[in-house]
């Protein structure tokens, strides 16, 4: 891999000249755009610097420094996963007590990678440490997705981003300091409005694209039952009320129906999770204009991901999964009757290798949607989601999840249908020829040449 990055920058510093405009031309692709229900076939993209500015029929190849035959193959729109956590590439407990700090930033820099090597051009990170990250794939100094980041976890004490050990007490208590973990980013332990308020500034002060809220129990976490709902009306309208002062908006984790309601009643814009909502939930949704960001994989993950390394699953973790994932198949029943807003997010975290889970979800999901629905979910459904963050969002630019004049060169070329077959998607080693991302080549395989005359 690293062979090919250099490759490619050797490739394009031939042709490059400081101060002059890149442009790339990709022939002969059958181009879906992200929102329509065929191909255009045959088709040309003319791509200066990172924008897509012209797309036609026969484009003359004299335009272009770089040209690249798409044979015919079929071109979509870079993919985007809306829930991912590009730091959590261990166990919690190891992060927190066992591992330097500069070997977990390299950790979550390759599984940033990892995604991006699988079709995912964009990621949004819902919680963890990842500003570094951002800037670093920002600045082109290592390969990775564009990333929206949250920062730390706003939990309150004994919510699912509590993650002291039994022994550990609390600072409000002891008047100690902070863990080191969450000192660096990982999780704001409050309770108040006050205190609400402050964690949701200093992450937004930190670069936060939108917040995440805990507002029910979890998982992988020990002190709180998945029915637990977490903070007030109140303190969750203090973290809805901080984001929205920066034009922004609040996700929270939930699964539970009772903490939905109350998320929602308090402005959330963005359910992640949500197995165990019902009908009312889901009206009250749809009421909102707000977001559901499910994960159906689940269903059929190996124990492995939920206890990575133990081959089986324990019994006091199983009691916490067995409900949720029983729940999943009512919830997208309902989500697909009332057609509310879904996006495409897949929460595959835990061990680096763990990220190519998150293609999976694209073949989950057919038991309730077609290939092109559950395509669009995973690129301009979730640029509209992505899109919720208004000026905070750090990429406005061009559009992102869709291939038109004016969006980022966030491009994808397969060999196979993913539109007939979500397949497809599912092997990138065999069928992902092509990946662009801010018009840069991370993968080419197809055949090219330079255009010595420009």
């Amino acid at each position: 891999m690293r062979q090919l990055y250099l490759l490619l920058a050797l490739l394009f510093s031939v042709f490059f000249t400081f101060g002059q405009q890149q442009k790339t031309l990709i022939k002969n692709v059958n181009l879906w755009d992200g929102t329509s229900k065929k191909l255009q076939e045959g088709m040309d993209l003319l791509i200066t610097d990172n924008l897509i500015t012209e797309i036609a029929k026969n484009i003359v190849e004299a335009k272009a420094d770089l040209i690249i035959d798409g044979n015919g193959k079929i071109m979509i729109p870079g993919l985007i996963d809306a829930h991912v956590h590009l730091a959590s590439t261990m166990s919690s407990s190891k992060i927190r007590n066992d591992m330097d700090w500069m070997y977990t930033a390299m950790r979550a820099a390759k599984s940033a990678e990892n995604f991006l090597m699988l079709g995912f051009t964009t990621v949004r990170d819902l919680g963890g440490p990842s500003f570094g990250i951002k800037k670093a794939v920002d600045e082109d100094l290592y390969p990775g997705p564009r990333i929206y980041p949250s920062g730390a976890y706003i939990s309150q004490t004994s919510g699912h981003g509590d993650g002291r050990n039994p022994n550990e007490p609390s600072t409000h208590w002891s008047g100690g300091p902070m863990h080191p973990s969450d000192a660096m980013g990982w999780s704001f332990v409050v309770d108040g409005v006050s205190e609400v308020l402050k964690a949701s500034r200093e992450n937004l002060r930190k670069g936060a694209t939108q917040l995440k809220v805990m507002a029910g129990g979890g998982i992988d976490s020990k002190f709180d039952p998945i029915h637990s709902i977490q903070f007030t009306v109140a303190e969750m309208e203090a973290a809805v009320q901080a984001a929205a002062d920066w034009d922004t908006y609040v996700a929270v984790h939930i699964y539970n129906a009772k903490g939905a309601i109350r998320a929602l009643n308090a402005g959330v814009k963005c359910l992640d999770h949500g197995h165990l909502i019902n009908e009312e939930v889901i009206k009250l949704l749809k009421e909102k204009d707000a977001w559901l960001v499910p994960q159906t994989f689940w269903t059929t993950a190996p124990p492995d991901f939920w206890a990575p390394g133990l081959g089986t699953i324990p019994p006091e973790l199983d009691l916490k999964i067995k409900p949720v994932l029983a729940g999943t198949v009512n919830a997208m029943n309902l989500a697909k009757k009332y057609a509310v807003n879904i996006g495409f997010g897949s929460d595959a975290y835990g061990n680096l290798g763990f990220e190519k889970l998150a293609l999976t979800e694209f073949t989950a999901r057919t038991q309730w949607f077609t290939p092109i629905e559950i395509l669009k979910q995973a690129t301009s459904e979730n640029a509209k989601l992505l899109g919720l963050s208004g000026q905070t969002n750090p990429y406005r630019e061009g559009k992102l999840g869709v291939i038109e004049v004016g969006s980022y060169a966030d491009l994808l070329i397969y060999q196979g249908n993913p539109l007939k077959n979500l397949d497809v998607i599912v092997k990138p080693k065999e069928n992902l020829k092509l990946i662009m991302k801010d018009g840069k080549l991370f993968k080419n395989e197809l055949s090219f040449s330079t255009n010595s005359n420009n």
